[in-house]
């Protein structure tokens, strides 16, 4: 599989911390866009492959003894298959 064919699988996830996180760990996980909220939570956003990577961002949570709030999948409505059209 090419790494085109793997971003068009991929599926795009929104990890919610509790805290700020630095920017500087963006590439530690997975390339994953750190926004800091104005609540003072950290939000993890973008696309991962597949189960495996997003296990691996949620155990380096575990391991940095960060608080995680949420994790969202985030589905487009194209991958649903949502007519927007009456």
């Amino acid at each position: 599989m090419t790494d085109e064919q793997k971003k068009d699988t991929a599926e795009n996830y929104e990890i919610k911390l509790k805290g700020q996180l630095d920017a500087k760990w963006s590439e530690w996980f997975y390339g994953l866009t750190i926004t800091h909220e104005p609540d003072g939570t950290t939000t993890l956003y973008g696309p991962l492959p597949d189960q495996i990577v997003l296990h691996s961002v949620l155990d380096r949570i575990r391991d940095m003894n960060l608080q995680l709030l949420s994790v969202k999948q985030i589905v487009s409505d194209e991958v649903q298959g949502v007519n927007h059209e009456e």
